[in-house]
């Protein structure tokens, strides 16, 4: 069965978000997040992220109360498995909502398929699927929370910002590491380019110092002197003359 009673879910919405633009301090401390056992961490759509949502579900008027659900986010809607998954390869998304029955297959396939790819983005299962085994599937193909339709918009709010912000506290952790991996590549890069500039350097001080012993040869010799004498003599006019000038250059 589908879900079958979403008009009266957005009538219902509306009038929850009317009751509480006419009261803001209820909107501020109604809904709270709960992480960490006893921790709370009170939820506003004023204070969130613009987060990005992919949800992929063929019911239009449950594309619709989604949107009016989740307004402090950006949802971006695709209507069958194919277009989920092409979504979700070709952008990045903070968080997943899928159908269990979709056109093209299910939501736990697709859930498979993201988790290829995305192993550590949320993923929230809203369907009107409620078999055991099919909630079983659901959390071993990769998802955090299935919500079986109908449900009450607030508790759809309430483990979108539950997951939304655990991400975000992951993000941090993730960011310290990405910043350390990328300072030891570049210090590893550092150290490689440093060894070929002084394996290239001293090629390069090679080959003049055997175009200098070949000129100085020609005119040791002009001179009447001998090749053994030019032989012995070499090493210690080149460390006296040329390393010298090199270094007083």
């Amino acid at each position: 069965m589908k879900w079958r009673e979403p008009a009266r879910y957005v009538r219902l919405l509306r009038r929850v978000r009317e009751s509480a633009r006419r009261s803001p301090q209820n909107l501020r401390t109604r809904y709270a997040v709960h992480l960490d056992g006893d921790k709370k961490t009170h939820m506003t759509t004023t204070n969130l992220e613009k987060k990005r949502i992919l949800f992929v579900e063929d019911n239009a008027d449950a594309q619709q109360l989604m949107e009016l659900t989740l307004t402090g986010y950006r949802v971006t809607i695709a209507r069958d498995f194919n277009e989920g998954l092409r979504l979700a390869r070709q952008r990045y998304f903070d968080l997943y909502i899928l159908d269990n029955w979709l056109p093209g297959g299910t939501g736990v396939e697709l859930c498979r398929q993201i988790r290829k790819f995305d192993p550590h983005t949320p993923i929230v299962f809203l369907s009107a699927v409620a078999h055991e085994s099919d909630v079983r599937e659901a959390f071993a193909a990769g998802a955090q929370i299935y919500i079986t339709k109908p449900n009450i918009p607030c508790e759809l709010e309430w483990a979108v910002a539950r997951l939304t912000l655990a991400s975000s506290k992951m993000a941090f952790e993730a960011r310290l590491a990405e910043i350390a991996a990328v300072r030891e590549e570049l210090a590893i890069q550092f150290r490689e380019n440093a060894q070929r500039s002084e394996a290239a350097n001293g090629k390069r001080l090679r080959a003049e110092e055997k175009a200098l012993r070949a000129k100085a040869t020609l005119a040791f010799l002009a001179a009447g002197g001998t090749r053994g004498d030019f032989a012995r003599r070499w090493p210690s006019v080149f460390v006296e003359e040329v390393r010298s000038h090199r270094v007083g250059g």
